[in-house]
């Protein structure tokens, strides 16, 4: 290719993606122009707003004046936190247990995980297993049922057969144990792959509400995703957070439309997981680095 088509080539690709980038940023940027929008602006402007001609944080003001999204907050960091530590322990456990081929009962216990991916219990057996054990309207209710994901299980343990068995060799003849191995080597050469797992379990229990609904019916342990499920299912909810100890209520100017306070609260629910993510790439980018190892 000669260096005229080559920079023409780059020029094309670079509006194509610039294009298909502006293309997915624009759901992201009403969200966030809704959010900030009064309900005068937002009756005057039709609706449909990607920029704000007088942001405000009203929306917000609104939705913190209670304890209802606080307490939905919290109830979804000590889920995320609390369930995604718990499945990496147990899907670190099994996978390093099931990556020694010399472990009596492996392939049995293989195909067992096996068909937990293919075949699942059922939403009632589930239910039922559930409240027998005594976890409804409990946390545990949300973290238990999928303490291990079998489908990490199998990744990871690809990931442990990987690592050149002379590692390990060196490491015994040294005088390691078992515990100080899968601690000290082998959990630090799959930082890259826990730490995507990781990232995966996290988000599943972030955006999870559909479990919440279903278990709890106290709403002391609610998450976030099923507050913003109920806001969009029922106006009423948006008109209770509107009007609630507000003065000069019915001047537009000082309220905010249920539109608004929607789009406010979908912020809030995403915001937390987002800012976590930069943390979580540069220990994913560690992980690999201590994973790079000279055949």
């Amino acid at each position: 290719m000669s260096n005229g088509n080559e920079k023409v080539y780059q020029a094309v690709s670079s509006a194509i993606v610039l294009g298909l980038t502006l293309l997915s940023a624009i759901p992201l940027i009403y969200v966030i122009s809704m959010s900030l929008v009064n309900e005068q602006e937002w009756i005057d402007r039709g609706g449909f707003i990607l920029w704000p001609q007088n942001p405000t944080l009203i929306a917000y003001e609104r939705l913190f004046q209670g304890t209802a999204v606080l307490q939905a907050l919290s109830a979804t960091v000590v889920r995320t936190v609390l369930g995604t530590a718990l499945v990496l322990l147990m899907t670190t456990l099994a996978a390093y247990v099931l990556s020694k081929k010399n472990l009596p009962g492996r392939k049995p216990m293989l195909f067992f995980i096996l068909v937990t991916i293919l075949i699942g219990g059922g939403l009632i057996p589930t239910y039922l297993v559930v409240r027998d054990l005594h976890l409804l309207d409990s946390v545990w209710a949300l973290i238990l049922p999928g303490l291990v994901d079998s489908w990490s299980v199998l990744v990871l343990k690809q990931f442990f057969e990987n690592i050149p068995g002379e590692l390990e060799e060196s490491a015994v003849i040294d005088g390691a144990g078992e515990v100080t191995l899968m601690s000290k080597i082998m959990i630090p050469m799959a930082a890259p792959a826990m730490a995507a797992i990781g990232l995966f379990i996290g988000v599943a229990h972030w955006n999870s509400w559909f479990d919440a609904l279903i278990y709890l019916d106290d709403s002391k342990w609610h998450p976030i995703q099923l507050l913003i499920r109920n806001m969009f299912s029922s106006s009423e909810i948006g008109a209770q957070f509107n009007n609630a100890g507000q003065h000069n209520a019915f001047n537009p100017v000082n309220r905010v439309s249920a539109e608004s306070l929607k789009m406010a609260l979908v912020v809030i629910g995403t915001l937390p997981i987002l800012c976590v993510y930069p943390f979580l790439q540069k220990h994913f980018m560690k992980g690999m680095y201590l994973g790079a190892v000279k055949g």
